[in-house]
C-alpha cells in the first residue's frame, strides 16, 4: 500500500512537472492561433502564460508538498525496517537509523527525479502545445482552490523583488530579431506560409537596402532627347515600352525633366510637332544614401511616379519607380510565359544569373546567410560581389568561390559582367572555404 501511495505521489509530481515545461515550451503564436479558433484549453494556456507568478507558485507548491509527503511516507514505510536490518548486521542503533533514513531518502529522491522530473519533462517537451492545452484548465482549477496559499507566495515573491529593487513585472520591448524569430516559428508551425514570411522579411530588409541595390542602373536607363520632335520621341517611347522617361540634353548628365507616354500621346493628338523639352515636367532627384523604406515614404507622401538617384557629386546613377520597390519586396515581377529576369536554374542544380542581380535577391534565391564584406556596402549586385571577392576586374571564364558556390563569368559586355554561372561547391570544399575577413 505504501509503495502504491509513493507511486501515486510521484505520478502527480510528474504531471505538475510535465505541465510546467509544456506551458513554458509552448510557442505562443501557435497557442494564440488555437485560442482564436475557439480552443478552450489554449485560452487557458494563454491565461497561465500571462500570469506566470500565479502559475509557477501553484506548480511549486504542488511539487514541494508532494516531495514532503513522499519523504514522510517513505520514512514511515521503510525507515524502521531498514534500520533493523542494519542492526542485524551488527551496526549500532544510531548508525543503523541514519543509514536507514539515508537509503530511503536517496531511493525516494532517485524515483522522484527520474519519473517525477526528467521523464515527465521530456514528455512535456515532445508535444508542448497539446499537453499544455490539455492540462491548463485543471491547473487553473487547482490554482483557484489554492488561491490563499498562492496569493501568499505571490505577495512574498513580489515583496522580496521590491526589496532587491527588481520590478515584479519588467516590460520587454519586442526587437526586430525576436519578431523575425517568431515569424520563423510561425512558418515551422504551418501558420505562416513561406511566401508570406519572405514578403515580411523583405519589408524589414527594405529599410536596410540602399537605393543602389534596387534602382535601374545608369547603364540601363532609357531616356528621350529634349530636342526630339514629338512624333520621333513617341515612336521611340513606344519601342522601348515604358510609361515614363527622363528627358535629357544629349546625355544623362543634363536631365531637363520627365515626360509620360500619355503626355506624348496628348501632344500628338493636339498636332504638336516641336521638341518635347518644353513639355517635360520637373524631375525629382533623391540621394543614393536613402534607404528603400525612406523612398517608399516619399512616393506615398509626394505622389511621384519616378525619381532619379544621384550620388554625392550630383551625377545620376539610376532611376527608381514604385514598381522597383514593389519588386524589392515581392521579387521580380514578370508575365507567366516570360523567362525569369534575374536567374534561371538548370537541371544540374546550377544557376544562370544576370550580373546586375541584387545580392539581396541572390541570398533569397539560394538561401545564403552571409556574403563577404556585405556589411561594408562595397557592392550591390552579383557582379560587384565577384569583383569584391577577386579584388580585380574579372575576364571571360574566370571565377571566384564564396558562400559555398562557384561564380564563373559566362558573358561580358565591355567590362561589365553580363551573365554568371553559379555552381554549388562540394560539401568538403565548401567547409574548407576560408572565412571572409
Amino acid at each position: 500500500m505504501d509503495i502504491l501511495l509513493i507511486a501515486f505521489l510521484t505520478f502527480l509530481s510528474g504531471v505538475f512537472s510535465m505541465t510546467e515545461i509544456a506551458v513554458v515550451s509552448s510557442r505562443r503564436i501557435r497557442i494564440e492561433a488555437m485560442a482564436q479558433s475557439g480552443h478552450k484549453g489554449a485560452q487557458a494556456v494563454l491565461q497561465l502564460q500571462d500570469n506566470p507568478t500565479q502559475f509557477f507558485s501553484t506548480i511549486q507548491m504542488g511539487n514541494t508538498t508532494i516531495a514532503l509527503l513522499n519523504g514522510i511516507v517513505g520514512e514511515n514505510a521503510f525507515g524502521s525496517g531498514l534500520s533493523h536490518r542494519f542492526e542485524a548486521l551488527g551496526l549500532g542503533p544510531t548508525l543503523s537509523a541514519a543509514l536507514g533514513t539515508g537509503v530511503v531518502v536517496i531511493s525516494v529522491t532517485y524515483v522522484t527525479i527520474v519519473f517525477g522530473e526528467l521523464v515527465s519533462k521530456r514528455i512535456g517537451q515532445s508535444a508542448p502545445e497539446a499537453i499544455a492545452s490539455w492540462m491548463a484548465r485543471p491547473v487553473r482549477l487547482l490554482a483557484a482552490g489554492a488561491r490563499p496559499f498562492v496569493w501568499l507566495l505571490e505577495a512574498s515573491t513580489n515583496l522580496v523583488l521590491r526589496l532587491l529593487r527588481i520590478p515584479p513585472e519588467v516590460p520587454r520591448d519586442v526587437t526586430e530579431a525576436e519578431l523575425q524569430a517568431h515569424l520563423a516559428q510561425g512558418v515551422d508551425a504551418g501558420i505562416i506560409e513561406h511566401h508570406e514570411h519572405r514578403l515580411v522579411r523583405n519589408v524589414f530588409n527594405l529599410d536596410e537596402r540602399p537605393l543602389t541595390s534596387i534602382m535601374v542602373p545608369r547603364s540601363e536607363v532609357q531616356w528621350l532627347d529634349a530636342a526630339s520632335p514629338v512624333e520621333e520621341a513617341l515612336q521611340r517611347a513606344r519601342t522601348l515600352g515604358h510609361s515614363w522617361y527622363p528627358v535629357c540634353r544629349d546625355s544623362l548628365e543634363h536631365v531637363t525633366g520627365l515626360i509620360a507616354l500619355t503626355r506624348l500621346l496628348e501632344l500628338q493628338a493636339g498636332q504638336e510637332s516641336g521638341p518635347i523639352g518644353p513639355h517635360a515636367q520637373p524631375a525629382v532627384f533623391v540621394p543614393e544614401t536613402l534607404s528603400g523604406m525612406e523612398l517608399l515614404e516619399q512616393f506615398r507622401v509626394r505622389s511621384i511616379r519616378i525619381v532619379l538617384v544621384v550620388d554625392e557629386y550630383g551625377v545620376v546613377q539610376g532611376l527608381l519607380t514604385p514598381m522597383d520597390l514593389l519588386e524589392a519586396i515581392t521579387g521580380e515581377l514578370h508575365p507567366e510565359d516570360a523567362v525569369d529576369a534575374w536567374a534561371t536554374q538548370r537541371e544540374d542544380g546550377a544557376w544562370l544569373v544576370d550580373g546586375a542581380m541584387p545580392v539581396a535577391e541572390l541570398k533569397a534565391r539560394l538561401g545564403i546567410d552571409y556574403l563577404p564584406d556585405e556589411e561594408r556596402g562595397r557592392y550591390n549586385t552579383v557582379a560587384g560581389l565577384m569583383q569584391s571577392v577577386a579584388g580585380e576586374l574579372l575576364g571571360q571564364n574566370e571565377h571566384v568561390e564564396c558562400a559555398g558556390w562557384r561564380f564563373e563569368v559566362l558573358a561580358l559586355e565591355g567590362r561589365r559582367i553580363e551573365q554568371i554561372l553559379l555552381t554549388p561547391l562540394p560539401a568538403e570544399q565548401a567547409q574548407e572555404e576560408p572565412p571572409a575577413s
